[in-house]
């Protein structure tokens, strides 16, 4: 005899389906959450600094241009760490902090495929977001360093060298393919929607022709990460190319003005 619609069985299996969807609401809003943490954390700081300068005695104004453009970076690497750290805690209760956190040893295999997606990415980048430049007429958020300034070059470098490859890497190719897997995505599917949603938060801080050539290094990073079943080569691939994006242009850049 089959259940009826009103049975202890069906509701039982309507009550699991709505549990699984409330935790992928959640798994996702983990993985997009330092946009948001950056914004509170941002808040908060500037709300400490007024109250500061009203106690003693100083008119409660905003930082200049220049440094509140690194409290900004400053509070996106903290709103970073936070959702990992967020991730940590849910993960632990899902049993899935092993797949998350999946880091294993590089191999020369695994390090030569890390620099031939850094090689792909680092080439075909420029020439995306130079051909959507003169597509869109837009422009990308335009990060500069003053390497006169010690504390914008460790800021700078602390969000985009250490900060966003490890935490990306962790939030986007760690906890979003784990979840995915377990509801049953393919390969294929995950590569596609990961993908998406890694270019698509990027548009909010570095404009949207930054964010669409990020496709590319999403497509990349994933592959390596579904490759390998480990977060090493994506991460890799990762810190190489915010590196060499980070610095290797404002460096040269300096260097001409300086001869």
């Amino acid at each position: 005899m089959s259940q009826t619609e009103g049975s202890p069985a069906s509701l039982n299996v309507i009550s699991s389906s709505g549990f699984e969807w409330r935790q992928s609401i959640i798994a996702l809003m983990l993985v997009l959450a330092p946009m948001a943490l950056a914004v509170i954390v941002m808040a908060v700081g500037l709300a400490i600094w007024a109250m500061w300068l009203i106690v003693y005695g100083a008119p409660a104004e905003l930082p200049p241009p220049p440094s509140m453009r690194l409290c900004g970076l400053l509070s996106y690497a903290v709103g970073s760490w936070l959702a990992v750290a967020l991730a940590w805690v849910w993960t632990a209760r899902q049993g899935l902090r092993s797949e998350v956190f999946k880091f294993r040893r590089l191999t020369l295999p695994t390090i030569a495929a890390s620099l031939i997606g850094f090689g792909i990415v680092a080439v075909g980048v420029p020439i995306v977001t130079h051909w959507l430049t003169s597509v869109t007429g837009s422009r990308s958020q335009d990060v500069r360093i003053d390497f006169h300034d010690a504390k914008s070059v460790a800021i700078v470098v602390f969000l985009f060298v250490v900060t966003t490859p490890l935490t990306e890497e962790i939030l986007y190719r760690g906890l979003l393919v784990s979840w995915l897997r377990r509801n049953g995505w393919q390969n294929s599917s995950i590569l596609a929607f990961g993908t998406v949603i890694f270019a698509g938060n990027h548009i909010i801080p570095l404009g949207l022709v930054w964010g669409a050539a990020m496709i590319l290094l999403g497509l990349v990073t994933y592959t390596l990460r579904l490759r390998y079943g480990s977060l090493s080569p994506s991460w890799l691939a990762h810190v190489l190319f915010n590196g060499q994006l980070t610095l290797s242009y404002q460096l040269i850049a300096w260097l001409a003005q300086a001869n």
